[in-house]
């Protein structure tokens, strides 16, 4: 019997140790602007772009200076900001600060990946 608890608690161990909350921090650079035939996008474009896709997910953005923006989002008691460098061509997603995420120099909580990637996903589309 204390051979199975052994076991039972070394193996719920190990799945608890698979589920971690954090993975390696990590900055998006230069994701090419998505280009049509017909549409050819100027840096206010991209601006323009970047701006209403933060809006649609909740982000507060706002630009710092010409080819900068500043994005704030805040879910419950978790802040992420971030600095969204772009031109005409491309853009770049870098970490700036957080708070309640378990930054510690080299990892975060593994949803900054998803929030990023999403915010992403609809400046390209908002480029098309």
């Amino acid at each position: 019997m204390k051979k199975q608890t052994t076991l039972f608690i070394a193996t719920a161990l190990f799945a608890l140790a698979g589920c971690s909350t954090s993975v390696p921090i990590k900055n998006f650079e230069q994701n090419l602007i998505p280009q049509t035939s017909k549409i050819i996008n100027n840096t206010a474009d991209v601006e323009t772009g970047i701006l209403k896709a933060c809006i649609q997910l909740g982000w507060q953005c706002a630009p710092v200076s010409e080819g900068k923006i500043k994005g704030i989002l805040n879910i419950r008691t978790h802040q992420l900001i971030v600095n969204i460098n772009y031109d005409k061509t491309a853009y770049s997603i870098n970490y700036q600060d957080s708070t309640n995420l378990n930054y510690n120099g080299s990892k975060i909580h593994r949803q900054y990946i998803n929030w990023v990637t999403n915010l992403m996903r609809h400046i390209d589309a908002e480029m098309i």
